[in-house]
């Protein structure tokens, strides 16, 4: 009987201590926060509706949604471009497009791109 009591309380604290090494080994995972981009607000970009743009911005908006669901609309009037998200219907790819006042699709701007590489921040700790 003595035995068959210590086996028990042998057992039980094996697996209470591999549980408490379980917990903390959880806590000792490295942790990645991982931010890019511009956190004051998507470099000037508002939302806005499809009514809203010019009819040029609006046919050029259409033309698109054939190939592609949209996403978001967004409109920079300092810059006057317009900032549409799609995602593809057949394989669910994501793309950003750039439209200006005419209509036209405009490369993203070297400066934009500068902007957001500076802005880019990559932060890795670990908890030791």
């Amino acid at each position: 009987m003595k035995k068959a009591i210590l086996t028990i309380a042998f057992a039980t604290s094996m697996i209470a201590v591999s549980h408490v090494q379980e917990l903390n080994a959880m806590d000792l995972q490295p942790t990645a926060t991982i931010i890019t981009g511009d956190t004051t607000g998507d470099d000037g970009f508002v939302e806005v509706k499809l009514e809203d743009l010019s009819t040029a911005v609006q046919a050029a908006v259409n033309a698109l949604t054939q190939e592609y669901d949209v996403k978001a609309l967004k409109y920079n009037a300092e810059k006057q471009l317009t900032k549409v998200k799609l995602i593809k219907k057949e394989d669910k790819s994501k793309k950003t497009v750039y439209f200006d006042i005419e209509g036209k699709e405009v490369k993203k701007e070297p400066a934009l791109e500068a902007e957001k590489e500076a802005t880019e921040v990559i932060e890795v700790s670990s908890v030791i």
